[in-house]
């Protein structure tokens, strides 16, 4: 993915103003991201990150901002699980996927 598209795509997901942000799925090389501002209702956002080298997210964060660096993706967030602010994703791309999801009980 190039690097104009990467740097859109993350302007997106900050565009939105979502709380609260958490991992749905993390394997050898992917990674998804979900976000929402209520997560007992559902969720807004499906972030699929591709081509995963590195990634030292918490499983749940809030009020997130992505940056695309010169190697990395950079997350700035809070999170209950660590003290840090600061996250690193190393990903060849991401596809961006914007809608409510409804989750039904």
């Amino acid at each position: 993915m190039a690097t104009t598209s990467l740097d859109s795509e993350l302007r997106r997901i900050n565009e939105l103003h979502l709380w609260d942000f958490e991992v749905a799925r993390r394997d050898e090389a992917s990674l998804l991201i979900l976000g929402s501002n209520d997560f007992v209702y559902g969720h807004y956002l499906e972030a699929e990150f591709t081509g995963v080298a590195f990634c030292d997210l918490p499983n749940t964060f809030s009020h997130a901002e992505f940056r695309l660096g010169a190697t990395s993706i950079w997350v700035t967030a809070e999170s209950m699980e660590t003290s840090a602010t600061e996250f690193e994703i190393q990903a060849a791309g991401v596809q961006v996927k914007i809608g409510r999801v409804s989750y039904t009980r």
